[in-house]
Parts: structure tokens; sequence; C-alpha cells
């Protein structure tokens, strides 16, 4: 017993009594403290049921599906966010372009009145049912591809995560038998990169389809259009949008924050184009500047972070002041950010943590030779001489896990 309690390294989770019985917990377990998962060596068996080191082996366990969240969600969201310009910018191909005018006369046809407003879901399935009616193929791929996106967001949920049921079931052990005291979890372990990264995704998606839709609307013939009757109203998507800034600011993810940005300011500026309310149309427009002035700040501020955004912000202005519909942009930069994105989790380079929780890699050396910065929120991660910089940690539980993976 003693060979395997030096394996398990009892001492350190554990105070021991002089017979070497564990008496208390020295301290919490720390989320990937554990490189590997421990069995017997004798017999190789598990120990997950022994009292003596269930504890330090579920531990393991957890941190093991943990990891395999972080690789999946990364895995998961860059072919769809490579797919999704490819997708709208077909809707500019000649094929479309060409029947756009007849499929704008029959979706806005005389006496017909259509209401876009209400959850994002029903505004899409509307949009949707108005112009796969008349052109099928017109939002085919982007129908297909947000049925995927839709599914990812809702794998990468926080209550999808293994520490977050974890807690639930231990706040409901508690609860029923009245535990009493207060149960701390440190929420920094939540994984949330995913389900923004699904959220910001999502909204890129529907605004193209809300300005395709509309812009269908501009190609009607004026008596048909003077006949029929488009009411618009993106509360909801505005709100979505502040929801995605609230979340991206609160974990310091800043790309998600400056996208949750211009996403609202784009909202506004299309409602805004669709409204004849002079005093509703300059609130909206008060609303969008300042939020569009906010993306870039941050841009400016984080430029390494927000690689490839700075380019949707004067497009943006434009469309807020009505000299421009709306123009997707679809830069080389930020398809660079996204090739880098998807070799990232298949290099042979070390992976860290930096000091907010935020898994990163530093080159195939092993440590930093300059000064850098964490991808996603900005802190110091690498210091001088193959030195990272106070806070940050080796990753090796990450490692590991994408070379049993063979990516």
């Amino acid at each position: 017993m003693e060979s395997m309690d030096a394996q398990m390294d009892l001492k350190k989770h554990y105070v021991l009594d002089d017979n070497g019985r564990p008496i208390s917990i020295a301290s919490s377990s720390q989320p990937f403290s554990i490189d590997d998962i421990r069995t017997c060596a004798i017999c190789r068996g598990s120990l997950r049921k022994v009292s003596r080191y269930g504890r330090l082996v579920r531990r393991a366990l957890l941190d093991e599906a943990t990891k395999k969240f972080i690789l999946y969600l990364n895995q998961k969201y860059v072919p769809m966010a490579q797919d999704l310009p490819r997708c709208i910018s077909k809707l500019q191909s000649e094929e479309l372009r060409a029947r756009a005018k007849v499929t704008a006369n029959q979706v806005f046809r005389a006496s017909v009145k259509t209401r876009i407003e209400g959850p994002p879901e029903h505004q899409v399935r509307l949009m949707i049912g108005h112009v796969s009616k008349y052109d099928k193929g017109r939002w085919k791929e982007l129908i297909a591809l947000r049925g995927r996106v839709t599914e990812y967001k809702s794998r990468v949920r926080i209550e999808e995560q293994p520490f977050d049921q974890v807690r639930n079931m231990v706040d409901d052990a508690r609860r029923r038998k009245r535990t009493p005291g207060q149960f701390e979890f440190d929420a920094n372990v939540l994984q949330t990169k995913g389900h923004l990264q699904a959220t910001a995704l999502l909204l890129r998606l529907d605004m193209a389809l809300l300005a395709d839709f509309l812009s269908l609307r501009k190609l009607v013939l004026p008596a048909a259009a003077r006949e029929s009757d488009l009411y618009v109203n993106l509360g909801e998507y505005r709100k979505e949008s502040r929801q995605l800034i609230t979340n991206a600011a609160r974990s310091r993810r800043i790309l998600q924050e400056a996208e949750g940005n211009i996403f609202l300011a784009q909202f506004c500026a299309l409602e805004r184009q669709n409204l004849t309310e002079p005093t509703q149309a300059e609130t909206l427009l008060q609303q969008g500047t300042a939020a569009i002035d906010e993306a870039e700040r941050l841009c400016h501020l984080h430029a390494q972070q927000t690689r490839g955004v700075l380019e949707e912000i004067e497009g943006t202005r434009a469309m807020l002041r009505g000299s421009e519909f709306y123009t997707p942009v679809t830069n080389e930069e930020r398809m660079a950010v996204l090739a880098a994105m998807a070799r990232e989790f298949r290099g042979t380079g070390h992976w860290y943590y930096c000091e907010n929780g935020h898994p990163f890699t530093i080159g195939e050396c092993g440590g930093a030779m300059e000064l850098s910065r964490c991808p996603e929120c900005g802190a110091a991660v690498g210091g001088q001489q193959h030195e990272t910089t106070a806070g940050v940690t080796h990753a090796r539980d990450l490692e590991n896990a994408l070379r049993e993976m063979h990516l």
C-alpha cells in the first residue's frame, strides 16, 4: 500500500495520521492537476471504486473528459466558420443574381403582408418559408449549415460540460441531504469558448439571411412594393447580440466581444433602413454608432486578438448612414486566422493555459523567446529565454490527448 500511496502522491492530497491513514483533505483538487489516470501497479485494474484513491482517479477522469471537450469544440467549429463565407459568396453568383428579381416579385407580391419579428428561430423559419417556396436552391446550403451550427451550439452549452454536470450532481446531493455550508465552485474551469463561437457564427449567418431577404425587397417592382406590407423588428437579435457581448466580456473573449458589437450595430442598421418613424430610426442610429465605436476601440486595443475584424467596421458604419445596404466581408486575414486555428490543434507545439484559463500553443521548441499574448484575451503568456510568464501553466494534459487522438 505504501508504494501505491507514493504512486498516487497521497500526501499531497490528504492529511495522514501516524499510521498513514487519511484523516482529512489537505486541499481541494485543482482542475488539470493530475497528469494521467493511474491504475493498480500490480494488475492494472481501475482504482476508481477504491475509497482510498477514488477521489483522485475521478478527478483525472473528469479532467480527461474536459480535455476531449476542448478539442471537440475547436475541431468542429473551424470547418463551419470556413464554410459560411463560401455559402454567402454564392448568393452573389451570376445564377442566383439572374433569378433574384423573379424571386423577389414572387415573395413580395402585391397585397402580401410580411412581419419579420419575434424570436430569431421564428424569423428564420418565416423567411425560409417565403424564399424556399419560390427558389429552393437559393438558401439550401445556408440552411444546411445553420442546422450544423445549431446542433454544435446545443452540444457546447455550459450544461453539457463535464464539470457543470458534476456541479449539478453535487448540488442535488447537498439539497437532498440538507448539507449546511456553501458549495464553492471555480467557474473559470468551464469552457465558454465553444458556446460563444457558436453564438457569433449563428448571428453572422442569420445576418446574411436577413440581409439577403431584405435586399430582395429592394428588387421588387415599384407598384408591388407600394402595395406589399413589410414590418421589421429585430429587437430579439439585438438582445442576443448584447448577451454575446456580456458573456464574452465576462470570460475575456475579446474577438467575440468585438463581433457582438458589430452584429448589434448591423442589426440596428438593417432595422433602421426599414423604418418610417424618424424617432425610432434616430434611436437605432445612436445605439448602432455606440456599438460600432466600441468594436473599433476593441480592435485597436487588441489588434492581435481581433485580426480580420477591423475591415467590417467601415462597412457597418456605411450601413448605419444608409449609404450601403449590406456587404458581407470575407477578408483574407480572417480566413488565414481560421486556417491557423485548424492547424493549431494538429500541431506538435507545446500547450499551455494562460492566467485566465484559455488554452494556447507555443511553437515546437517548448517555450517563448519573446513576450507574446494569449490569442483569446491578450494576457501575457511568453517571457524570455524559453520561459513563460507568471500565471501560465503547461497543459501537458492537452498534449497527451492530442497525441492519443493521432491528429
